[in-house]
């Protein structure tokens, strides 16, 4: 039998194209090694993203793992180098100190691994260390919490703010927006302390000594959180000061309940599966050399009594 070696030749170099073609396609997509290292996992918006993640993980050819890093920064450290050693392929970080880890970010992103901080941000000028940010604007939260309370009362009030965790950056940024926002205002803040973690039986005691220093003068409150604007609520309760307007950030089922209860006038939401859902997208799109937003923010919602119930129930 005459065997026509063009046609041999022809098979077998599309069978090699096939072939080239078919291992560049597998490792664009192969599956990655991620890990969530955040600054602790006892915070219900941390696990619930974490939750939303392993929902979606198999979308994007991915495998989360989850470190809690327990408030500590040396935990959370601790954690980056030893993903470093353990050879994952992308690293989402939410730490409760952005200064105290950029070492660490550095040597992961010396070792080539995908850093992609979540809902908190490096400072400006570490930022070229990390290659995504997925979050809300916590600037313009700490904004429209301020603007929510110059709305409310044009002729001026006295407020009192209590910060989340100090030095994280959502804390940083809430208060920088806020106080930004009321420059030119007849608003004026009496008192000012950050927690030291997100605690809500911290915010219940500083508040409980604002009230000691600025009794019933206390027309407002901006809290930083949900659940640390419910011991604030109750440090007003057992005061027995009523009709304080309340302000504070985040989303949650307890936020939303207490605007429901009319014991919070705002609850400035994020929508943390968007937040989930976009991170592991954009490190999918980084690992596949696709092009992609190294900065993507997910808008806000200002949820009231009187729009509440046109929102999803949140599940955190």
């Amino acid at each position: 039998m005459e065997i026509n070696m063009k046609k041999v030749l022809g098979i077998i170099l599309a069978l090699v194209l096939v072939c080239s073609m078919f291992t560049v396609a597998s490792a664009e997509g192969k599956k990655l090694k991620v890990a969530y290292i955040t600054n602790s996992m006892s915070n219900e918006m941390n696990a619930y993203g974490f939750k939303m993640m392993e929902q979606h993980a198999d979308q994007y050819n991915m495998e989360v793992t989850a470190f809690d890093g327990q408030y500590n920064a040396q935990v959370e450290t601790a954690a980056i180098t030893n993903c470093i050693g353990q050879g994952f392929d992308a690293i989402i970080l939410c730490p409760s100190d952005i200064n105290a880890v950029v070492p660490a970010v550095m040597q992961a992103k010396d070792a080539g691994i995908i850093v992609a901080m979540y809902s908190a941000d490096l400072t400006p000028e570490f930022r070229e260390l990390r290659d995504i940010f997925v979050g809300v604007d916590d600037t313009i939260a700490g904004e429209q919490a301020a603007q929510a309370i110059i709305a409310h009362f044009p002729d001026g009030a006295k407020v009192i703010e209590i910060g989340g965790a100090a030095g994280s950056d959502a804390q940083n940024r809430r208060h920088d927006g806020f106080t930004a926002a009321l420059e030119g205002s007849n608003i004026e803040v009496i008192g000012y302390q950050a927690c030291d973690t997100w605690s809500a039986d911290q915010a219940m005691s500083i508040t409980q000594d604002m009230i000691v220093k600025f009794g019933k003068d206390i027309q407002a409150v901006f809290c930083h959180w949900d659940n640390g604007a419910t011991g604030c609520i109750e440090a007003l309760k057992n005061a027995g000061i009523e009709g304080t307007f309340v302000v504070a950030i985040d989303g949650c089922r307890g936020g939303f309940d207490q605007v429901k209860a009319g014991t919070q006038s705002v609850c400035i939401s994020q929508n943390v599966v968007n937040i989930s859902v976009k991170t592991l997208e954009v490190i999918r799109a980084a690992a596949d050399g696709e092009a992609y937003e190294a900065e993507n923010f997910i808008p806000l919602d200002t949820v009231t009594a009187e729009n509440v119930d046109t929102f999803p129930y949140p599940e955190w």
